[in-house]
């Protein structure tokens, strides 16, 4: 399974099942497009260190404004 897809099975888990994913593309906005919160994402952040071992900081966080942006940077930590 690539970052793509795993990162979607997260997003899945971070809204109980209640966001369908299958239109969700590297494009995707986590904020206007997905309507993620602030602490939906950092419960997201969590969930992506635990799943790809990788480590987040508080700096991160601003830079995340799409699914692409987080699978280029977890890419860039593995």
């Amino acid at each position: 399974m690539d970052t793509l897809e795993r990162l979607k099975k997260l997003l899945t888990q971070v809204y109980d099942g209640e966001i369908d994913t299958t239109d969700i593309t590297e494009e995707t906005r986590v904020v206007e497009d997905i309507g993620m919160k602030s602490i939906a994402m950092l419960y997201m952040a969590m969930e992506i260190e635990n799943e790809f071992n990788v480590s987040l900081t508080n700096e991160d966080l601003p830079k995340m404004r799409t699914v692409g942006d987080i699978v280029k940077l977890v890419e860039e930590r593995m």
